[in-house]
């Protein structure tokens, strides 16, 4: 059976901080790879509208290591209420699905 991708997406309020993070996960190999680049957020929180720059990282890996990158971000996330999003890859070249689970000690 073929193994599924998803894409896992936090912010983290520096670029620092967002490197530790990326290097943390790809440590543990929960993802073959981390991309993390600045956006502009905007959004309401306890009361009042925040417009922030922050680093988005996107964590790419296999579709059974989603939870456990999840527990992992949550634990090492300093935001009280850190974004953490889970998005499924529809598509992907085989290759690089081949690539991703050899990265993450799964089978293609």
């Amino acid at each position: 059976m073929r193994e599924e991708l998803v894409q896992v997406q936090t912010t983290l309020a520096t670029a620092g901080a967002a490197a530790e993070l990326a290097q943390m996960i790809l440590d543990a190999r929960l993802a073959a790879c981390v991309q993390q680049y600045p956006i502009q957020s905007m959004y309401h929180w306890q009361g009042k509208q925040e417009n922030t720059a922050e680093i988005a990282l996107t964590a790419k890996t296999r579709a059974t290591l989603a939870a456990q990158l999840v527990d992992f971000i949550k634990q090492h996330h300093p935001y009280a209420v850190p974004e953490i999003l889970v998005l499924p890859v529809l598509a992907s070249h085989p290759a690089y699905r081949q690539w991703v689970c050899a990265e993450t000690g799964g089978a293609p």
